[in-house]
């Protein structure tokens, strides 16, 4: 018997998208100058985390006033993606740009969110829930 795939299985492959490990997807977008959209599907976690460091990294060097990361596509967001997300908000302050999250209706990623026993908003700017 073949097992059927997970959702997170399934990675987008349209153009414009990167994988990272096959269970994760990245795509990065400027909507409008001085702003990057980072969005993000399928599975955050240890083994996927440190591509997604990467491109934020990659990105923050840049002349931004606001990095944009959408989540609204994570069917695992594992405390390796929190972490990710920490990480970023100390690079963008020191580069003077915004860090926000768009959970978007990930219920993975709100899951967690809830989890977290301080007030993560405080933290990192997150989108309310669309």
């Amino acid at each position: 018997m073949v097992p059927q795939p997970r959702s997170a299985d399934q990675v987008r492959t349209a153009p414009g998208w990167v994988t990272a490990g096959g269970q994760m997807a990245l795509r990065v977008l400027e909507p409008e100058p001085g702003t990057v959209l980072v969005e993000v599907t399928g599975e955050l976690d240890l083994g996927t985390a440190r591509r997604l460091d990467a491109v934020l990294q990659a990105r923050l060097p840049a002349r931004l006033d606001e990095l944009v990361v959408d989540l609204s596509g994570v069917t695992f967001f594992s405390v390796a993606g929190l972490n990710s997300l920490l990480r970023a908000r100390l690079l963008a302050d020191a580069a003077g740009a915004r860090l926000t999250v768009d959970a978007g209706g990930s219920r993975a990623v709100r899951r967690l969110f809830t989890l977290i026993p301080t007030d993560f908003d405080s933290v990192v700017n997150v989108r309310p829930v669309r």
